[in-house]
C-alpha cells in the first residue's frame, strides 16, 4: 500500500453564546501565534446567513430593515465559530485515506492508529486553550462579560406562582409571566480589530480583567458574596501591579517583599500619589470611598462570612467604580 507523507492540523468548531456582532464582520478571522501554532478563528460566513429572521443554525438575526422585499439584517447573533490549528507535524498514511471519510481503521496499522489518535489529543487541547484565549480576549476588549459564557439553567419550570384556595387547594391566580429579551454589547469592527491586535502581540487579558468579567457574570446570577469578592480583587491585583510596574528593578529583595506584604489601603492611601498621574488621581479621589467600603464588604465576607448588607444596587455602584479605576491605565 502506497503512503504519502502529509502535514496535520485540526479543525474543531466551539458554541459562542451571546456573542453579537456587525453584519460586516460576518466571515471575519482572527489568526495568530499560540503555544508554537498558527491559530485561526473564523466567524460564520455569508453562506451561513439564514433568509429570515429567528432560524439558522451558526447565524441568526431579529432586527432588520427590509427593502424590495428583501431583509438587511441590523445585527447577528454568532451561535459558532470554527478553530483550526497548524503546526509543523507530519504523518506518513495510505494515500487512500485521503479519499475517503475519517476513521478508516482497516487502511492503518495499530501504530499509525496510535501517532492519529495521539495527535488529535494534542492538537484539540491546543485549540480549546486558544479558544479560551480568544473569547476571554474578546470579553475584554468588548468590555462585555457575557461573550461565550456556558448556559445557566435555572430552577424555574415555566410555572408560574399560583395563589390556591385553602384547604381545598383550588387554583385561584396566576402570577403573570416576564420574557427576557436577548441583548448583548456589539462586537463592532472597531472591537474586532483591537482583539485582533492583541492575539497577534500576544497580549493575554490581565487577571484583574477576568476577575472584574467574572464578578459581573456571577452579579447576574444573583451571586452577590462571590461578585463582591472578585471585585475586590480585581481591583487590589490592578493596584499592585501599578506599583510593582513603578518599582526599580534593582530594588532590594527585601524591601520589594514588604510592599508586597504592605495593606492594600495603605497602597491606595500612600503610594497612589507616586505612581499614578494628576488625571489618574482625580478618577481615584472620586471612587475612593466606594473603592474603601468595597474592601470593607471584601473583608466581612472572607473573615466572617457576613454577606447580609449586599444589594444588586450596592454591587452595582461598586462595579463601576471599579471599571473606572481599571480604565485608568488601558
Amino acid at each position: 500500500m502506497e503512503l504519502v507523507t502529509i502535514p496535520v492540523g485540526s479543525w474543531d468548531r466551539f458554541l459562542t453564546r451571546d456573542l453579537s456582532i456587525e453584519p460586516g464582520l460576518v466571515g471575519a478571522e482572527h489568526e495568530f501565534k499560540f503555544e508554537g501554532s498558527t491559530l485561526s478563528v473564523a466567524l460564520p460566513s455569508a453562506k451561513d446567513v439564514p433568509s429570515e429572521p429567528c432560524t439558522g443554525e451558526r447565524l441568526r438575526y431579529n432586527h432588520y430593515t427590509e427593502i424590495d422585499g428583501k431583509k438587511n439584517p441590523l445585527q447577528f447573533w454568532v451561535e459558532s465559530v470554527d478553530v483550526t490549528v497548524k503546526r509543523t507535524d507530519v504523518v506518513s498514511v495510505p494515500s487512500e485515506l485521503l479519499e475517503r471519510h475519517p476513521n478508516q481503521f482497516e487502511l492503518l496499522s495499530k501504530g499509525q492508529q496510535d501517532e492519529l489518535e495521539r495527535l488529535v489529543v494534542l492538537l484539540g487541547a491546543v485549540a480549546k486553550r486558544a479558544f479560551d484565549l480568544w473569547i476571554r480576549t474578546l470579553r475584554w476588549k468588548c468590555k462585555n462579560s457575557s461573550i461565550g459564557r456556558p448556559e445557566i439553567s435555572g430552577h424555574n419550570s415555566g410555572w408560574s406562582t399560583c395563589l390556591t384556595a385553602q384547604p381545598s387547594g383550588h387554583r385561584i391566580w396566576l402570577a403573570g409571566v416576564t420574557f427576557t429579551a436577548r441583548a448583548s454589547k456589539m462586537v463592532t469592527p472597531a472591537i474586532w480589530e483591537t482583539a485582533g491586535c492583541a492575539l497577534r502581540a500576544g497580549r493575554r487579558p490581565p487577571v484583574y480583567i477576568d476577575l472584574l468579567m467574572d464578578a459581573e457574570d456571577h452579579m447576574k446570577m444573583g451571586d452577590l458574596p462571590r461578585a463582591a469578592v472578585e471585585i475586590a480583587m480585581s481591583c487590589e491585583v490592578f493596584l499592585r501591579s501599578l506599583l510593582a510596574d513603578s518599582l526599580p528593578p534593582a530594588l532590594q529583595p527585601s524591601v520589594s517583599q514588604y510592599i508586597d506584604d504592605a495593606n492594600i489601603r495603605q497602597v491606595l492611601e500612600n503610594f497612589s500619589r507616586d505612581i499614578l498621574s494628576t488625571e489618574e488621581l482625580k478618577v481615584v479621589k472620586r471612587i475612593k470611598r466606594e473603592l474603601h467600603k468595597l474592601f470593607d464588604a471584601r473583608n466581612a465576607i472572607v473573615h466572617k462570612g457576613i454577606t447580609a448588607d449586599l444589594t444588586q444596587p450596592l454591587c452595582k455602584s461598586w462595579l463601576e467604580a471599579a471599571t473606572l479605576f481599571l480604565e485608568i491605565r488601558e
